[in-house]
């Protein structure tokens, strides 16, 4: 029955949610043109399209089968603002000049945008806009005040998605006084300071990629009592206290992701933050060198971690004794990440990670046993084992009995390549790659 529906699942994520799905390609063709005909959506595929958008509430430009070289693809993409003057909605990859002029745009998604070259004393005029993901190069102090006066304009703005944009230094302020805002995503390499100390943003449920101000230990944190998901990064060690106090005003955090040098032990043990029952997805990323002292080691206890969680990684850590032994405790794990620990065995014992689906081992290097006993991981859909040079063919791999994906990119002889195909025979897909890329 699923088959015959109208919209089909392509892909899961490994909880069962929906991360992609399809349409047949007569029934999209279908669907395009009635949209067309409804002066709903008309997507262009070639200039000739922009034609007749006159009366389009939204347009979707694809860049890949147009002459973008040609005068007239030029004037047809420079005239876009004058022939849909109502254009509510707009997705583009290519650039399009006057994007100023499109007075009434609500949703904006286009891969370039150059800062130098725009109208950016009309930008204020776009002051319906709710979602917004552009392409962005901010470098020079001009880009930096044409930058401001994009945002600035943004009154009732909801999403703005600026991951791929290249924006050197913070955020304009004004953008932290905008009530509605709910979503806020950046790139980690941008570096941009969060939301002003005590400014009061209720609404904000998605901050992404951002590093603590230093004026918020002395002028107050930000009041984001209603973020689901954060990803924030320590960019030194003075910031660890700040980013622990900053967790303890959040309550219904469901997904965490810290990174920075030396996560400390305050902020790995999570029994007293307010999200504790509520967290299911955490990344914990160490991203300085690998310390050989036993000082920076860590003695970890299960109950130190959200008892719900769904999903956990966790990149260059260092733990006294084999993670896996605290691990299992978490019995609601669907999928776990391990990558650059300085172990040598890692041991799955019988009736543990009941539930988990996934699991990756990335880039241990020292690495040389993986146990699996019969009875666990009993529900393992998809095992990884990426850059682990010294690992043998693991013992117990013939107990993976519902395994359905195994993916091995490593160095290894030819032997020990058809030992594991041996032993995998059951599973209907293995990537092997020996040469480790």
């Amino acid at each position: 029955m699923s088959n015959r529906s109208m919209i089909q699942v392509s892909h899961r994520d490994f909880d069962g949610s929906i991360t992609f799905c399809r349409i047949h390609d007569l029934l999209h063709s279908l669907a395009i043109q009635k949209a067309k005909d409804d002066n709903f959506l008309m997507v262009c595929s070639k200039s000739e399209d922009l034609q007749n958008c006159g009366q389009m509430r939204r347009l979707a430009i694809h860049g890949s089968s147009w002459d973008s070289k040609g005068k007239e693809s030029e004037e047809l993409y420079y005239n876009i603002a004058s022939a849909s003057p109502n254009l509510r909605s707009l997705f583009s990859w290519e650039r399009i000049p006057k994007i100023a002029e499109l007075m009434h745009l609500r949703v904006l998604c286009t891969m370039s945008i150059h800062t130098d070259t725009e109208n950016h004393e009309k930008f204020g005029r776009l002051s319906l806009l709710r979602y917004v993901q552009p392409m962005l190069w901010v470098e020079s102090k001009k880009d930096i005040q044409n930058f401001q006066k994009f945002i600035g304009g943004m009154k009732f703005l909801q999403t703005l998605d600026l991951r791929g944009s290249m924006i050197s230094g913070d955020l304009p302020d004004c953008l932290w006084h905008v009530k509605t805002l709910r979503h806020v995503l950046l790139d980690w390499e941008q570096h941009s300071s969060g939301p002003l100390p005590s400014v009061d943003l209720v609404n904000l449920q998605t901050l992404s990629g951002v590093v603590p101000r230093e004026s918020w230990e002395a002028k107050g944190l930000p009041k984001i009592p209603n973020v689901k998901i954060l990803r924030i990064r320590s960019s030194n060690e003075s910031q660890w206290n700040t980013i622990a106090a900053l967790l303890g005003t959040v309550e219904h955090l469901t997904s965490l992701n810290i990174s920075g040098n030396d996560i400390p032990l305050n902020i790995i043990d999570m029994r007293g933050f307010p999200f504790y029952h509520r967290l299911q997805s955490l990344k914990l990323i160490s991203i300085n060198k690998w310390d050989t002292s036993d000082t920076k080691k860590i003695s970890l206890d299960h109950v130190m971690l959200p008892i719900h969680l769904t999903e956990l990684e966790l990149y260059n850590l260092q733990f006294q004794e084999d993670p896996m032994a605290v691990l299992r405790k978490l019995e609601n794990l669907r999928q776990l990440l391990i990558s650059c620990i300085k172990i040598q065995q890692l041991c799955c014992f019988a009736g543990v990670f009941g539930q988990l689906e996934f699991l990756e081992i990335f880039n241990l290097e020292q690495l040389e046993e993986l146990k699996i006993e019969e009875g666990a991981m009993p529900a393992l859909k998809k095992l990884a084992v990426i850059f682990c040079p010294k690992l043998r063919v693991p013992s117990g791999l013939q107990n993976l009995t519902v395994l359905q994906n195994l993916v091995w990119h490593s160095r290894i002889s030819e032997g020990m390549e058809n030992q594991i195909r041996s032993i995998c025979k059951h599973v209907p897909s293995i990537d092997i790659n020996r040469s480790g890329f």
